[in-house]
């Protein structure tokens, strides 16, 4: 049993409607839906790695290392196009960099965007993880949601209810510090990251990472009332992923909603 694909992340804003304009002009979304409270945006055709924007309440934007959920990620096939889209629509991106991966490289961007959501956004390429919305599309720019991103208190807990609760397989775990990684992230020079990437076990087309900084100094923002603050993972049997999740430590908030490390709201919902 194992979660599976990210339906949607759902974003707490100061204003739907600006956000809403945000996300379309920055990644070339769709808007699917809009009730005039809440929009649902996405990649037309494709019904996973959506994003649902709500109201939420004013708050500070966070550093990209506080605690909480923290970033959401988007493949793009030209960075440097993507950066000006972003910096065009309101948002601030970061340098680009291009930093070793194992064997390989990978070509990667940082930019804070609309309601204090901080963005990753890593060159597509021959290895990028599935991606329907790119793959149908051959011009298309930037690919539906393809991760989300907390930052929690304690890395090896989070890993382990993601792993041992939810039924995720680590692709990657490891730590990166040095230039690449302090231009893109803006963190210290004496300061380190490690990252871990989390895949289903049938490498469904959204992710989930863990990500945790030393040497830095962050705020516990896990409760903040504005930016990423849920996600609903698809799951073959949601009633026993949820039971299963709160037996490895999940705090139950509903039937198939739970409130999970870094305060992330975990919900559930039929196989996408």
């Amino acid at each position: 049993m194992s979660l599976g694909a990210i339906v949607e992340a759902v974003i707490a804003c100061r204003d739907v409607g600006a956000s809403a304009a945000f996300h379309a002009r920055a990644f070339g979304l769709d808007v699917l839906a809009d009730d005039g409270k809440e929009a649902l945006l996405g990649v037309e055709g494709v019904d996973t790695g959506r994003i649902r924007l709500v109201p939420g309440a004013d708050a500070p934007d966070p550093q990209l290392w506080d605690v909480g959920p923290r970033l959401l990620g988007m493949y793009s096939r030209d960075l440097a196009r993507t950066t000006r889209l972003i910096d065009e629509a309101g948002g601030r991106s970061r340098e680009i960099v291009t930093y070793p991966y194992g064997a390989a490289s990978l070509t990667e961007a940082v930019a804070l965007g609309a309601d204090g959501v901080w963005w990753t956004l890593p060159q597509a390429g021959a290895g990028h993880r599935p991606s329907p919305a790119l793959e149908r599309d051959p011009g298309r720019l930037h690919g539906e949601l393809h991760t989300a991103v907390i930052v929690p208190r304690d890395h090896d807990a989070a890993l382990a209810f993601f792993t041992a609760g939810g039924g995720l397989k680590v692709l990657f775990d490891g730590e990166m510090s040095g230039p690449p990684f302090d231009r893109m992230t803006g963190m210290p020079a004496d300061a380190s990251l490690r990252l871990s990437f989390l895949v289903s076990a049938d490498q469904a087309p959204a992710r989930l990472e863990i990500m945790s900084f030393t040497g830095v100094d962050a705020a516990d923002l896990s409760d903040r009332p504005l930016g990423m603050r849920r996600v609903v993972f698809a799951a073959d049997d949601p009633v026993a992923m949820a039971a299963e999740l709160e037996r490895h430590g999940g705090e139950r908030l509903g039937e198939l909603l739970l409130r999970g490390p870094a305060g992330l709201e975990i919900q559930l919902t039929g196989g996408a």
